[in-house]
């Protein structure tokens, strides 16, 4: 039987004793042991690891086990913060519970974790930098299938995130995360361009950091009725020197789900602003996400598609589709089909 470890007692071992434990059947993991899980240093060299810092944000996780997860983050002091102050903050921190239950799956089963989809994501309530605000990070396992073939599988939790008083701050349901074999990665590296690998140092201290959006200056729309818009798009170029690479993940950069949801957001928050008169507007909701493909570090662009925008009977501006497209420099598809689309995306 595994020894039960307190986080006071992790917080006392020394990154030998740390390495020589069972990670995977600890039942609590303070934040060393997650940095070493991050730069593969527990074993899984070839396999999931949790992303760097500033990418990832969990201090601590205090609960983990067959049927649920509990995790934490204090913000640190502003000159500590890698990010811009004003920085918005739901997609990193929704990008914290997909890396939870990819952490919880890689327990499992070795491979390597890739966020799939979730169901309604809402924000309840605003998440912006606040020097020594704490959050919480709840998970509730709904169901693990197992891939008898492979031995890999498939995590579904509903997941969190709530303020110092329990309060809900965002709330997501059914985020489903896959343990994909090693050669599956390798395969798709080769096909999507993803072998120059990231460039940069992964130890110099970051500040001031932005989550890559889109070229301002390639943003177009299309054919405005009735108040709707049909088509609004901007590309991105991709190049090994984006920031994100050097932090997720070590040995394996590929850009975060969840910050090109961030960049599909902006898209529309500008538009509910500059088209549709709203002030400050914020994310509010969206009712599916699917990732069916990964933005790997070789040069190349990304375009995000908004579809069908439209002011709401409550003042909100909704975009009943989004889509990011992988495509070459010259504008030519990669994939024919979107590698992210989500439903319903709304902003308030």
């Amino acid at each position: 039987m595994t020894r039960e470890f307190s986080i006071e007692e992790l917080n006392g071992c020394d990154d030998q004793a740390l390495i020589a434990l069972d990670w995977k059947n600890l039942k609590c993991l303070n934040g060393r042991l997650l940095e070493l899980h991050a730069e593969g240093a527990l074993g899984n060299e070839e396999f999931a690891k949790l992303p760097r810092k500033p990418i990832l944000c969990i201090d601590q996780i205090e609960r983990i086990d067959d049927e649920a997860i509990e995790a934490s983050f204090t913000f640190p002091e502003a000159a500590d913060w890698a990010y811009e102050t004003d920085e918005s903050l739901e997609m990193l921190f929704q990008d914290q519970l997909d890396q939870l239950v990819g952490f919880w799956g890689s327990r499992k089963a070795n491979g390597i974790g890739r966020a799939l989809s979730s169901g309604l994501c809402e924000l309840k309530q605003s998440l912006n930098f606040e020097a020594g605000k704490s959050i919480g990070f709840q998970l509730e396992k709904r169901k693990w299938v197992e891939n008898k073939t492979t031995g890999t599988g498939t995590a579904i939790f509903n997941g969190r995130i709530l303020d110092a008083d329990g309060e809900v701050i965002l709330e997501t349901q059914k985020i489903i995360v896959g343990i994909l074999v090693p050669a599956e990665v390798h395969a798709l590296r080769s096909q999507h361009g993803g072998e120059q690998g990231a460039s940069g140092d992964p130890t110099v201290k970051q500040s001031g950091l932005r989550i890559p959006l889109y070229d301002v200056a390639t943003k177009q729309s299309e054919s405005t009725t009735d108040g709707v818009i049909d088509v609004i798009s901007a590309t991105q170029q991709i190049a090994p020197d984006l920031w994100p690479f050097l932090f997720h993940f070590k040995g394996d950069p590929v850009v975060p789900g969840n910050f090109g949801t961030h960049g599909m957001i902006a898209l529309l928050k500008e538009t509910a602003g500059e088209v549709f008169g709203l002030s400050n507007p914020l994310f509010k909701s969206m009712s599916v996400k699917k990732f069916s493909g990964m933005i790997f570090e070789d040069p190349k662009q990304i375009r995000f598609e908004l579809k069908n925008v439209a002011k709401n009977e409550a003042g909100a501006v909704v975009a009943a589709q989004a889509s990011l497209y992988l495509e070459n420099l010259d504008g030519s598809l990669m994939i024919e089909t979107p590698i992210y689309t989500f439903k319903n995306l709304t902003v308030a």
